[in-house]
């Protein structure tokens, strides 16, 4: 039932998914010049180290811009059909915040890895529920709860769930797909189909996400309201 609604989920976001697809070809395309440009520099006779950093730091933030405005769609989605406001409206309140809490979690999750591996993969994976708590909880709206650590209560409560989501979707079935895809990714040999293949990883990035929405809805049922359908 997970699995439905999300994927039900994913077809009503309807004309947001025009520029969540615009979203999925710019930032493949980036990271394809950005990766280019990384390995230019890597292996010429001379690499400099502050234009490798400076590139570095761009695919870095590609990483981190286009996925949160994606993430912003997705949930306005759900925060708007939980309201009963206008399906497409985009409130700038969560909107920032989302950003703020995104910086949050990631200087944290950045801490901890530097500190040690396995405490940062354990808040990188409890930080999952921070963009639904700061837009689908009303007790976030009021200032109640700290969205980093409710979150980590959340993947407490649902660790076993969540850890089958991220290995899946963000293991397995990319290292399945990339030795089919892989060959038709480069933008400059095969565009078309490069486009198409950024979509499919998207498409596939954007499932699980929501998958992780719709197991949080389903442990916060009351506080969801109308967003649950056929809960489990």
């Amino acid at each position: 039932m997970l699995f439905k609604n999300a994927f039900k989920k994913l077809i009503e976001l309807k004309l947001f998914l025009i520029p969540i697809i615009l979203f999925f070809w710019i930032s493949s395309i980036f990271e394809h010049f950005l990766v280019k440009k990384i390995e230019g520099v890597v292996n010429s006779s001379d690499p400099s180290t502050a234009t490798l950093i400076g590139y570095a730091s761009l695919h870095l933030l590609n990483g981190i811009i286009f996925p949160t405005l994606i993430t912003l769609l997705a949930l306005s989605y759900l925060r708007n059909k939980k309201n009963g406001s206008p399906q497409y409206q985009i409130e700038g309140s969560p909107s920032n915040q989302l950003f703020i809490e995104t910086l949050r979690s990631w200087g944290k999750t950045t801490w901890w890895f530097l500190a040690l591996i396995l405490p940062g993969l354990y808040k990188f994976i409890s930080y999952s529920y921070v963009p639904i708590i700061v837009y689908l909880d009303p007790e976030y709206d009021k200032g109640a709860v700290d969205a980093l650590e409710a979150s980590e209560a959340s993947f407490r409560k649902n660790w076993l769930a969540t850890c089958f989501v991220f290995v899946a979707f963000y293991l397995v079935f990319p290292i399945m797909l990339s030795s089919i895809l892989d060959s038709y990714k480069d933008f400059n040999e095969t565009p078309m189909l490069a486009l198409l293949v950024s979509v499919f990883n998207g498409s596939l990035s954007l499932f699980a996400f929501l998958l992780l929405a719709e197991i949080y809805i389903r442990d916060n049922t009351q506080l969801m309201g109308t967003v649950s359908v056929n809960p489990v």
